[in-house]
């Protein structure tokens, strides 16, 4: 049944009660235990002096010294100071009803229908049965002072409020009460545990912890703080284990039991927050406890308690369970000490009060007959007591009453006094009597107690409990400022872990760096993701690839810009070939010295000595370009890098090609013509317009792609600063000198069969084969490493090198070989390689003859093709003629002639003349032969021998040739 908030209805009400509470009226039914203080005005007073009882039969259970006992007591205090005091009521006395509700709610509703028989008015619509007015000899109760725990004050604001009975709390700081539409006429002097849930979620903050058990009662207060602090944990990035874990005072040892066994099961959070109240603090501790004794080890220590104010600063809480508590965290409102308080209690009587004579046979004192007081029967004990930390609560809750009743008091009756005035029969409004101590201070300097919904102020004060089992203050917060102060070294060391150890209690701990978070079902646990710490930046959530070109700091938050690198002087990669270079520049120069030196020696004159001078700039140049390739690039550097790449090897394979191509020439005639452009001259002038096709190509390309440097990504974390010119471009510029190689390994090729003392071919072939091979294995390292640019320039420079290096020991290292070590074959001697190439020359020759019958065919004379003339010149021309028959008489052909002298340099040619009008003008012939080399005289008489006539002009001109081309100092055979 529902009844209005703005009328009231005596009679159905009282028969409500009747029907509630038909105990009250029976006859023989013991009174209601109560405390009264008598006074002109009363007021309520709702206190837990027992704790609740653990069956339906017994809904009382062990008497509370401290948060029962205690707290009546500062009630009693308190209207002993206003009576005496007369300073903040002093119009009227106050008195009280005390009634106990034992912590249960459905007990306390039923005690507070006192109240409501105390307000219905003397006898209104009330008769007796012999028809007069009923009356009462209670005083109606202007307000409330209670109930403790929050969830008997929602049951009993919600009976006071149907009788418009005000209602202010000591220590209820359920969120739930503040709903004013619901409990209108409910007030308190302690702020609500919304403000209380989220500093207890601020200090877990602090502590650095986001992964947390969660511990509530069941109604009011433990489930509506629960959900205040889920808000504000939430806000603050904190989690909690699974579902918050509800107990009822229903609970046996063994849910308890289960409870912790559960909770310590996921090893992961180990932070404890707890909207309890103090019984059930108590029974889930001494389990804990047990559960260690039993062997449970792994359980001590392992939880860290952060605990709502019904845990507070009770002593009551933790006594006896020290050593498993230390290190609670716990949050109360802001306490002060009353003073005067302890004095009054130790001077108290029990007698008179229903209560205190309990408490009293509680503390043994009643079988002792020479103590009176409380003080001495504490002493009698050896009991300490210490203030409970609500007390002062208490007292200010009834001087913020009583000062509102005085201000009532005072607008209504002016100075007429108390008892004069209508007001004392008429009685106090309470939706009036709020608005007195509501946002009103008590003195001018504080501020006020209540706000204007009737919560209190927030003032919270945060508190850790030491190893003896004493709370030591460890921050504050204020609502007014909105700012926590702890000190949170000091809470960590007070857990006592390892050095250097700090407390945490989280469900996954923080990713490495370079990971980033994929979440789970909860935004405290995730899995931790590697990024590529070499292309990405990464965030809590996800990893972002850093723009081309970009890499991440050092911090893997930001992308920043990649330094460009390039060849250092101090590496690996630049001293090797630098070092190679340096040797190869210094043997090009020892070669260069040689043959300057050396320069008129037949070994020397033989190699041709103009197209070696232009192998040697090439193979220079060859060992110069290192230096450039590893040098920083630069405009100018890259310019001489694309010059001298081509150049150089162009130099060197223009003169091979040079030289190949004049044997090819001169040992494979088309005609019986001298072959063109075979003079030195003419030599150099082919070699310099081969060389001119590169010069010019590159000129070009200078024009139309102007030398300059770029950067380079070869790979996602580097950046190389190169010149500008891609692989493409070096193909290009090296396609020209791959043809001529491959020209000059062909014409190698075709002139490798000529006679033996022209065999300088075998080495350009060697030459040719050995930098094919070479250039073929470069293709393949150069393309293949586009990613490591120091590779790259490495391969370059030492290919380009070798291709120098093989050249010059090739061709010239032999030639310094025999002009240093075997100087006595640099003569002209048949012994020496100057004569040896003569007699070969004249082997040569001697396979031809000329046609009497006037054929212009060539018949060799013999099929012998393995002539070779004797060490000594007297031996082969004894044997010789001994051993020969007369064969046919053959001749060497005029044309045969003409082509020999057409190859001879001009010198020579002109010395031949000169020689041939020497003959005509009578000179003898015995005269020429005493001059010629015995070779030529052996020859000569071998030809006689075989002919059997008189050699001819021709054959003697040949001869003649033959002595001027061994003894001429200036003629070149190669």
């Amino acid at each position: 049944m529902i009844f209005p908030q703005n009328h009231l209805y005596p009679i159905p009400i009282f028969a409500l009660v009747l029907l509630v509470t038909p105990s009250i009226f029976v006859v023989g039914k013991p009174p209601r235990a109560v405390v009264t203080v008598p006074g002109q005005i009363v007021l309520g007073g709702l206190f837990p002096i027992h704790e609740a009882g653990r069956n339906a039969t017994h809904q009382c259970g062990k008497i509370k010294a401290d948060q029962g006992v205690q707290r009546m007591v500062a009630m009693l205090f308190a209207l002993e100071n206003i009576n005496r005091e007369r300073k903040i009521l002093p119009q009227a006395s106050l008195g009280a009803q005390i009634l106990d509700t034992c912590s249960v709610d459905s007990y306390a509703l039923e005690q507070s229908l006192e109240f409501i028989k105390s307000v219905m008015s003397n006898g209104d619509g009330v008769q007796c049965s012999d028809g007069s007015t009923a009356t009462y000899n209670r005083q109606p109760v202007v307000a409330v002072v209670g109930a403790a725990g929050s969830q008997v004050s929602v049951m009993v604001a919600s009976m006071l409020q149907l009788f418009k009975i005000p209602q202010v709390s000591y220590s209820s700081t359920g969120a739930e009460l503040s709903e004013k539409p619901r409990f209108a006429f409910f007030s308190r002097v302690v702020p609500p545990d919304n403000l209380q849930a989220q500093v207890m979620a601020r200090v877990i903050q602090a502590l650095e912890w986001t992964y947390v058990h969660a511990i509530a009662d069941t109604g009011s207060y433990g489930e509506r703080g629960m959900d205040s602090f889920r808000a504000a944990a939430a806000e603050n990035g904190i989690c909690i284990d699974g579902d918050v874990q509800k107990i009822s005072r229903r609970w046996t040892e063994k849910n308890f039991r289960d409870l912790l066994l559960r909770m310590h099961r996921t090893r992961k959070a180990r932070g404890v927050v707890m909207f309890v109240d103090e019984d059930n603090l108590k029974r889930l501790l001494h389990t804990l406890d047990l559960l260690v004794f039993e062997g449970h080890t792994e359980l001590d220590r392992h939880f860290w308690f952060v605990a709502s104010d019904s845990w507070g600063i009770k002593q009551s809480v933790v006594r006896g369970l020290e050593h498993r508590t230390y290190g609670a965290i716990t949050i109360a409102p802001m306490m002060r000490e009353e003073k005067g308080y302890l004095e009054f209690f130790r001077k108290l009587s029990p007698k008179g009060f229903v209560f205190l004579e309990e408490f009293w046979t509680h503390l043994g004192c009643s079988k002792v007959e020479d103590i009176e007081t409380f003080g001495e029967c504490f002493d009698r004990n050896s009991i300490s007591i210490k203030q409970e930390s609500y007390v002062p609560f208490v007292v200010d809750t009834v001087k913020v009453v009583a000062n509102a009743i005085s201000k009532y008091i005072e607008e209504d009756c002016g100075r007429i006094p108390f008892h004069k005035c209508h007001l004392s029969t008429s009685g106090f409004r309470g939706e009036r009597l709020q608005k007195y101590y509501r946002n009103v201070s008590l003195s001018k300097n504080e501020p006020p107690l209540i706000d204007a919904n009737g919560d209190g102020i927030g003032r919270y004060d945060v508190f850790q409990l030491d190893n003896q089992g004493a709370y030591q203050k460890v921050g504050k917060w204020r609502s007014t400022d909105d700012f926590l102060a702890v000190e949170v070294e000091k809470i960590r060391r007070a857990f006592k872990l390892a050095p250097n150890e700090k407390p945490v209690s989280v469900c996954s701990t923080d990713c490495p760096r370079g990971h980033y978070r994929a979440y789970q079902d909860q935004t405290c646990c995730w899995a931790c993701i590697p990024c590529d710490t070499s292309t990405s930046i990464h965030n809590e959530t996800s990893c972002e690839e850093c723009p081309i070109g970009q890499v991440p700091d050092r911090t893997l938050h930001y992308c920043v810009e990649i330094p460009p690198v390039s060849m250092r002087w101090d590496t690996t990669w630049s001293l090797v070939p630098a070092i190679f270079a340096m040797l190869g520049i210094a043997a090009t120069l020892f070669v260069l010295s040689v043959f300057l030196k050396y320069s008129n020696t037949p070994v020397i004159m033989a190699s041709g000595r103009e197209l070696c001078y232009c192998m040697m700039s090439g193979i220079g140049m060859c060992y110069v370009l290192t230096f450039f390739l590893v040098s920083q690039p630069t405009a100018s550097t890259c310019a001489s890098t694309r010059v001298l790449m081509g150049l150089s090897m162009s130099a060197i394979y223009a003169a091979i090609i040079t030289k190949t191509n004049r044997l090819a020439r001169v040992f494979s005639p088309d005609s019986a013509q001298r072959p063109r452009f075979i003079t030195p001259k003419a030599q150099v002038g082919i070699c310099m317009a081969i060389v001119s096709v590169q010069l010019i190509g590159t000129g070009v390309w200078l024009l139309l792609d102007p030398p300059g440097t770029m950067v380079v990504f070869p790979s996602r974390t580097e950046a190389v600063l190169t010149c500008k010119a891609t692989a493409s471009h070096l193909l290009v510029s090296l396609l020209y000198n791959l043809l001529l190689i491959v020209a000059c390994t062909v014409y190698a090729f075709k002139t490798r069969k000529i006679p033996e003392n022209f065999n300088e071919t075998r080495h350009i072939g060697f030459t040719m084969y050995s930098t094919c091979i070479l250039w073929l294995a470069f293709g393949p390292i150069y393309f293949a490493t586009q990613n490591n640019f120091r590779i790259q320039i490495t391969s370059l420079c030492m290919c380009i090198s070798l291709s120098g290096t093989v050249a010059l020991i090739c061709f010239f290292a032999p030639k310094v070989y025999i002009v240093l070590f075997q100087p006595y074959k640099n003569v002209r001697t048949r012994q020496s390689a100057v004569g040896r190439l003569v007699n070969q020359q004249m082997r040569f020759m001697s396979q031809f003859t000329y046609n009497p019958d006037g054929c212009n065919s060539y018949q060799p004379i013999s099929s012998n093709q393995s002539y070779k003339p004797s060490f000594s010149a007297e031996e082969n021309s004894h044997t010789s003629s001994a051993a020969v028959s007369a064969p046919p008489s053959r001749a060497i052909p005029p044309a045969i002639i003409e082509q020999l002298a057409s190859t001879l340099p001009e010198p020579l040619v002109k010395k031949h003349s000169l020689q041939d009008r020497s003959l005509t003008n009578g000179i003898a012939v015995e005269e020429i032969r005493r001059r010629r080399p015995s070779s030529v005289h052996v020859m000569s008489e071998k030809a006689a021998h075989v002919t059997s006539r008189e050699p001819t002009e021709d054959v003697q001109q040949v001869d003649l040739i033959l002595e001027e081309i061994a003894s001429d100092m200036h003629s070149t055979f190669l």
